[in-house]
C-alpha cells in the first residue's frame, strides 16, 4: 500500500501580535517549588499596560551547530547547542509601582524642599541590581493563545526615546523540565481579565 501524505495542521494556527504581557508574583503559593508547581500555582497576575509600540524584539538565539570534518572536510558528525528563549520591551509607565518592581525602586523620603507642594511622595533607585525571576505571559492580540515563561529572568533599565522615557525589561526563560512545567508553554485558551 501506497504511502499517503497527511497535513500536520487542518489550517494554519498563527500567533499574530501581543495583546498583552502578564506578568505573576516571583513566589508561588505555599512556598512551593518548580518542582511541584503548575500553571495554577502562578499567583497575581498584573498586566504591564502600555508596551510601547514596536519595542518588542525577539533576542533569543539561534541553535547552533559545530561541524566536526575528517581529514579531507567530510561531516563525521555536528554538535548542536540549544538556542535560547528571549525578547525584549519598552513598559510606557514610569509610575512608582512599575519602578519598584522592575527597577527594584524603594521609597525615600523627598522632605519639605521650598518646591515641593506637601504630600509629594519618591522612590529611588540604581543601588540594587534590577533583576527578578517570575514566571511571564505573552499574549497574542486576540488574547486567546499565549507564550508562558515559567522562569523568567528579568533584567531591567531605563531608557529615552522618542520624548518618552520607558523602562527597558529583557526576558531570558531559564530551564524548567517537570511533568506540569517546561521552558517555554503555548498555552491554548481565552485570558480572564477582572471587571472594569
Amino acid at each position: 500500500m501506497a504511502t499517503i501524505i497527511d497535513k500536520i495542521d487542518a489550517a494554519t494556527a498563527p500567533f499574530v501580535g501581543q495583546g498583552d504581557l502578564i506578568i505573576f508574583d516571583s513566589d508561588f503559593a505555599n512556598s512551593k517549588t518548580y518542582e511541584n508547581a503548575t500553571l495554577a500555582d502562578f499567583k497575581n497576575p498584573k498586566s504591564l499596560g502600555q508596551i510601547v509600540q514596536d519595542s518588542t524584539s525577539w533576542e533569543g538565539e539561534d541553535v547552533s551547530t559545530d561541524q566536526i570534518l575528517d581529514e579531507q572536510g567530510n561531516l563525521i558528525t555536528a554538535k548542536v547547542t540549544a538556542g535560547t528563549l528571549s525578547f525584549s520591551f519598552d513598559i510606557a509607565s514610569t509610575s512608582a509601582n512599575m519602578m519598584t518592581k522592575f527597577m527594584k525602586a524603594a521609597s525615600v523620603s523627598p522632605g519639605s524642599p521650598a518646591y515641593l507642594e506637601s504630600g509629594a511622595t519618591a522612590v529611588g533607585f540604581g543601588v540594587d541590581l534590577p533583576v527578578f525571576t517570575a514566571p511571564i505571559l505573552v499574549a497574542d492580540q486576540e488574547k486567546k493563545r499565549a507564550w508562558v515563561y515559567p522562569k523568567a529572568k528579568i533584567t531591567s533599565n531605563l531608557a529615552y526615546s522618542d520624548g518618552l522615557y520607558r523602562i527597558h525589561a529583557v526576558v531570558l526563560a531559564e530551564q524548567v523540565d517537570t511533568a506540569s512545567l517546561k521552558t517555554g508553554i503555548l498555552l491554548e485558551g481565552e485570558l480572564k481579565y477582572a471587571s472594569a
